[in-house]
């Protein structure tokens, strides 16, 4: 992941970034999503992950979206870690949008960076990632952070499981390794002739990107949209 070295102080309509520089914000989220289904490696989130009160923070919506998802969270009704995450689930939805909220609420980058360490600890990785993106996407804290590609992030969601078994074979055996990744599909299906812009990585993280931009579920309730 690339660390974007930006030294300005973060200057935001409507909010405030407490003196925190464009480096630290961007650190802390590449570190929020660095190996999202592993624990938090960095000191600093790991402990805001422990001791972080997502209602001590400051929000704009007098903190409606914190206390909604804290109740969610107590009652044992969110999503388990390491279990699939679908968009088009409407309950996995709704739990996803739930932590977009909090964060889009969030006013200073203590509230929005508190509530991503510990919704990371806690919250399933797939709801966490997309709530995450989306938000980093529309909040005007975030104008200046940038965004890993999802295929850094989630690499199985753009590749099939050969690709991955080849990878972590290199990786547990410390080869310099070459993966040709072939195309799933079968060459008797007249539709796969054109598998290459389907299946293709940078055209799929495009898209994905493009719908979180514009997410089919926006409505007049979701306000901050700053593209």
């Amino acid at each position: 992941l690339v660390l974007c070295a930006l030294g300005a102080l973060c200057l935001v309509p409507g909010g405030s970034c407490d003196n925190v520089s464009g480096a630290q914000m961007q650190r802390d989220v590449n570190s929020a999503l660095w190996k999202i289904y592993e624990e938090i490696r960095d000191p600093h989130l790991k402990e805001l992950s422990e001791t972080y009160d997502p209602l001590s923070g400051h929000y704009d919506d007098d903190g409606v979206s914190a206390k909604k998802l804290m109740q969610e969270f107590n009652d044992n009704r969110l999503l388990e870690q390491k279990h699939w995450f679908s968009l088009f689930n409407t309950r996995q939805r709704q739990e996803a949008l739930m932590l977009y909220d909090v964060l889009e609420h969030s006013t200073d980058w203590d509230t929005f960076s508190g509530n991503a360490a510990f919704f990371r600890a806690r919250m399933n990785e797939g709801e966490f990632v997309y709530a995450l993106y989306a938000a980093i996407i529309h909040s005007p804290l975030t104008q200046h952070v940038v965004l890993p590609p999802l295929y850094e992030v989630t690499p199985h969601l753009f590749t099939n499981s050969e690709v991955i078994q080849a990878a972590y074979k290199a990786k547990m055996t410390e080869t310099r390794t070459r993966i040709e990744s072939h195309f799933t599909g079968s060459k008797r299906n007249p539709e796969q002739r054109v598998a290459y812009f389907g299946e293709d990585i940078g055209m799929n993280t495009h898209h994905v990107t493009w719908h979180l931009e514009f997410p089919f579920w926006w409505d007049d309730a979701h306000e901050n949209h700053h593209i």
